[in-house]
Formats: structure tokens, C-alpha cells, sequence
């Protein structure tokens, strides 16, 4: 028979099979804590990356006359030119109207300006009449002068001889040597020259007076009026060439504003009749809606482009994980595949109403859960690839973090 088992080798077999499965419980627990946690923390039912879409409308209704050939998901660059809308049935009854009134106010300009040229070479040809007929009838009235300047000289001369043949006679006649009727004659005739003498000197006056006017362009005289035929006729045209000069300039006013009004409406034309859809940011091609001939109207969508840089995640949550959510809560981001742990953060609480309609993946593709959210991931626009459409899963952080803590 065997001996008998002691007591303390009974405990040592028990022994080792409570460290035993201690040790088995501390790794059970260590290798499922990690999972255990994740069990416990905030997430999304789904999540899609996003981007924001700008699309490229027709500026102008027309045709589609050149297509630049972009593919869907080529990428692009800004200011390259993809589509060239013609429209050759724009609106041009405007401008045709502005040149043709500018074509017409040239040829009344024009012939004004013929006018107003055959006017002054007939206003030099009435000038030089009116001034020779001025100066022949000045040097006509400074002879006259002249010649009664003579004349006075002579009946001067005459009446101081008739005066003293008057004395002497005079003188005979109280002697007696001389009869009555002698001494009557030499009266008579001495006073016939004083009275000479005074009508020249009443006629120097007159002739000097016309002297005068002449010279400042007044004529005056008893045959002819106070301004000549000829200068009567430069002064009409001198007034109708003051009037024509008048409408020149009038005309070259109004010239001057159609050409301004011209230029605006051939540049109205240009802009209806043809325009270029230039790309304004960097982006992929996501979807091509006209074709190269075809009709468009203004406003028409053309195409659609993918702007990466502004790549985002929309998330679908349940309505008790949306309740303990927040604007500026701390989250992270994983795609599907991929171990690499992507900080996010909320920027929009969407809730049940629909997500921006400008983005490239529609709020109807995440239907798990009706409850949205926006997340913001810059590591995601910052790269170079493009996301967008490649699903994942946002994990909210709980704890409480500088984003968190209300401000005053």
C-alpha cells in the first residue's frame, strides 16, 4: 500500500491551478481589453468621405462649338479653358443702330465741314472786296479833301483881294471919283467870296466827317446806305459760318458719346456672342453633362468638378450618439483597410435635415442611420490622392478637451 498523502501536498496541486487560471484570466482580460474599449466608445454606423462640387454653367445660351476634351477624373488646373459657347443669334440690333447713327453724324459732319470751308474762302473773297472798296473810298475822300483844302486857299486868297478892291473903291466913291454903281459891284463881289470861302470850309467838314466813318467801316453818303452791299454779305456769312462751327461742335459731341456708347455695346456684344468656361480651382473631373455641338441655355450645368481640397467626412449616428455630440468635438478617423488613425473634428450637426446639396456623395447614400454629422479631417485635403467615395469609421472622443469647454 502506498503511504498516505499529507496535507500540504494536497494544497500544492490546488495551488497551482488557482495561478493558473489567474494568469489565464489577466490575459483573457488584457487581450480583450483593447476590443472591450472600443465596445464602449462613441462611433458612426457609416461614414463616406466628401467633397465639395463646383459646377461650371453656361454663361451665355448657345452652342457648344469647342470642347477642350476633358475626361471624367482627369484633373485640372485653374484658369484652363474646357468649353467655348458661341451664339450667333445674339442681339446685335443696337449696336448696328449706335454705328449707323455714328455713320450718319460723320457725313452731316462732313458736310458741314465742306460747307463751312467753301463759306470762309467766299468770306476772304468778301473781306478783300469790302476792305479795297474801304480804303478806295477813303483815299477818295482824302483827295477831296485835299482838293477843297485848295479850294478854300484860292476863295481866301480871292476875298482879301475882293476886300481891298472894296476899300478902295470905297475911298474913290467918297471922293467922287468912283460912281455909286462901282462901289455896288465891289460889295457884291467881295461879298460873293467871303461866302465862297465859308461854303468850302461847310463841305471840308462834311468830307472829313465821311472821312472818319470810312475808316471805322461806316459810309455815309446820300447815294449808298451806311454799309456797303459787300460787307452786308460778309457779315450773313461770317453769322452762318458762327452757326455751322456751332452744329459742327454739337456734332462732334454727340460723335464723341456713340463712340463711348459703341464701345460699351460691342463689349455687351462680345460677352452675349461668345464666351470661354475657364476651371477656377484645382480639381478632378466627377461628371460631364454637355457634349461638343450641343444647344445650351444660360445658367445650364456643363460640368462638375471635384474640389479634393475641401475633402471632408459625412457620418451617419444614431440619434442617442447625435444627442452627445457637439460643434468643435475632438474625434478620429480611420479608412476602411487602413490602421492609420486620422484626427477629425465635428463642424456640422446636420441632424435630419438634408446635407449641402453641392457635395459629391448624397445624404441618401448613408441611410444605416438618419441622424447626420460633418467631420472635418485635414489630413485628408492636405494630400495629394482624393478620397472621396472610400468609407471608414469616425470615433468621438468623450473626454472633455480644450474644444469642448464652454466659453463665456
Amino acid at each position: 500500500m502506498p503511504p498516505a498523502a499529507s496535507d500540504g501536498d494536497k494544497r500544492k496541486p490546488n495551488l497551482g491551478k488557482i495561478v493558473k487560471s489567474l494568469l489565464a484570466l489577466v490575459a483573457v482580460i488584457a487581450l480583450g481589453w483593447t476590443p472591450l474599449q472600443r465596445f464602449f466608445q462613441t462611433t458612426s454606423a457609416e461614414a463616406t468621405v466628401n467633397a465639395r462640387l463646383v459646377t461650371l454653367r453656361a454663361p451665355i445660351d448657345g452652342q457648344i462649338v469647342e470642347d477642350r476634351g476633358v475626361d471624367v477624373g482627369e484633373e485640372l488646373r485653374p484658369g484652363r479653358e474646357v468649353f467655348r459657347v458661341v451664339n450667333p443669334r445674339a442681339d446685335r440690333s443696337r449696336l448696328d443702330e449706335t454705328r449707323r447713327l455714328i455713320s450718319q453724324l460723320e457725313a452731316e459732319s462732313s458736310s458741314l465741314q465742306k460747307r463751312q470751308a467753301q463759306l470762309e474762302d467766299l468770306s476772304g473773297h468778301l473781306r478783300t472786296q469790302r476792305d479795297a472798296f474801304q480804303q478806295g473810298r477813303i483815299d477818295e475822300l482824302e483827295a477831296r479833301i485835299a482838293e477843297l483844302t485848295a479850294e478854300i486857299a484860292a476863295a481866301d486868297a480871292r476875298a482879301v483881294d475882293a476886300k481891298s478892291t472894296f476899300d478902295r473903291t470905297q475911298k474913290l466913291h467918297a471922293t467922287g471919283y468912283q460912281s455909286e454903281a462901282a462901289l455896288i459891284s465891289a460889295r457884291s463881289n467881295y461879298n460873293v467870296t467871303v461866302s465862297t470861302a465859308e461854303s468850302l470850309r461847310h463841305r471840308l467838314r462834311g468830307a472829313k466827317v465821311e472821312l472818319d466813318a470810312a475808316r471805322t467801316g461806316l459810309f455815309v453818303g446820300d447815294s449808298y446806305n451806311d454799309i456797303p452791299r459787300t460787307a452786308q454779305r460778309l457779315d450773313e456769312i461770317t453769322q452762318l459760318i458762327t452757326d455751322i462751327s456751332a452744329q459742327i461742335e454739337e456734332r462732334n459731341v454727340r460723335l464723341a458719346q456713340l463712340r463711348r456708347d459703341l464701345a460699351d455695346e460691342e463689349k455687351r456684344y462680345a460677352e452675349l456672342a461668345s464666351a470661354s468656361v475657364a476651371v477656377p480651382i484645382t480639381g478632378t473631373v466627377w461628371e460631364r453633362l454637355t457634349a461638343n455641338g450641343e444647344e445650351v441655355t444660360r445658367g445650364q450645368d456643363l460640368l462638375r468638378i471635384l474640389d479634393c481640397g475641401s475633402a471632408m467626412v459625412t457620418a451617419a449616428v444614431s440619434e442617442s450618439t447625435y444627442n452627445s455630440l457637439h460643434l468643435g468635438q475632438s474625434a478620429t478617423f480611420h479608412l476602411r483597410g487602413e490602421s492609420l488613425e486620422r484626427e477629425a473634428q465635428v463642424i456640422a450637426l446636420n441632424g435630419l435635415a438634408a446635407v449641402p446639396a453641392n457635395l459629391a456623395i448624397e445624404q441618401k447614400a448613408l441611410a444605416r442611420e438618419p441622424y447626420h454629422v460633418t467631420i472635418r479631417v485635414p489630413s485628408l485635403s492636405s494630400g495629394a490622392d482624393c478620397f472621396v467615395g472610400r468609407t471608414g469609421k469616425v470615433t468621438f472622443r468623450t473626454e472633455p478637451d480644450a474644444s469642448s469647454v464652454a466659453r463665456p
